[in-house]
């Protein structure tokens, strides 16, 4: 029986465009947390409840991350949304959430605390999701449209696993480099070229966890990478640590 239980949950029709899911975690043992594999950058936002009664940080905010980090909590249950969609829920520019994890006790008029304690005595998951789900629409009733060059290049970047130039998503949306990077920190927190390499480095585990037998070789050239050695660079940029310690986690 293993250690820690991740399990992801898919949102309501209507929430899809946002959030990319919803996900429970659970472990058993301090030990369990301490050598698992660091959570790495994304390219989302979450918002997370701690269900553990009672808890001091019931619910937190886990900025865009530019580092890995190490989960210490037990017993969670959280929202993760898409590159970028975060900023429709935030007044301030997600640049200025980087790499923080903030406790929130209010989110838009929602109180955190007691939605928390309400998700803390809920023992079905799907009990939860639609409790979240409830409140993300009522925040959302009134929300401006996301940005369309932003979603775009988000997209650009994301089809394209990481292997688009700058100058071609600028190209194909019709706004210069300097135009891009200013929105695109704002509404994602990121550079469009620190994002493409977290999209590449997200890829790469995902083919690995899915074909085991590649080796680092084959892994650089399917992920376009210069060569094995651009690929440990940047792999270790991203999650901390090498690939070969990642992978044999994955």
């Amino acid at each position: 029986m293993q250690d820690n239980h991740y399990i992801e949950y898919a949102p309501p029709l209507c929430l899809q465009p946002l959030v990319h899911c919803y996900w429970s975690y659970s472990a058993h043992s301090a030990k369990s947390l301490a050598t698992s594999n660091p959570i790495i950058p994304d390219g989302c936002v979450d918002i997370i409840f701690d269900l553990n009664v009672p808890t001091q940080s019931k619910c937190l905010v886990v900025g865009p991350m530019t580092k890995p980090i190490q989960n210490t909590k037990s017993n969670l249950f959280g929202a993760r949304f898409k590159p970028g969609m975060a900023s429709l829920f935030f007044p301030s520019p997600l640049k200025e959430m980087v790499d923080q994890i903030v406790e929130i006790n209010d989110l838009q008029g929602q109180e955190t605390d007691t939605m928390a304690d309400s998700l803390a005595n809920m023992n079905c998951p799907q009990e939860r999701l639609s409790r979240i789900s409830s409140m993300f629409q009522q925040i959302l009733s009134d929300q401006p449209v996301f940005e369309k060059q932003i979603q775009s290049a988000i997209s650009i970047i994301e089809l394209s696993s990481g292997r688009v130039s700058i100058q071609e998503i600028t190209q194909k949306i019709g706004c210069s480099r300097q135009h891009l990077t200013r929105k695109f920190q704002r509404h994602t927190g990121l550079t469009p070229k620190f994002f493409s390499q977290v999209v590449r480095v997200n890829r790469l585990i995902e083919i690995y966890k899915t074909n085991s037998t590649s080796s680092l070789g084959d892994l650089a050239q399917i992920c376009g990478y210069y060569d094995q050695s651009h690929m440990i660079s940047e792999f270790k940029k991203i999650t901390g640590i090498t690939p070969q310690s990642f992978l044999k986690n994955a």
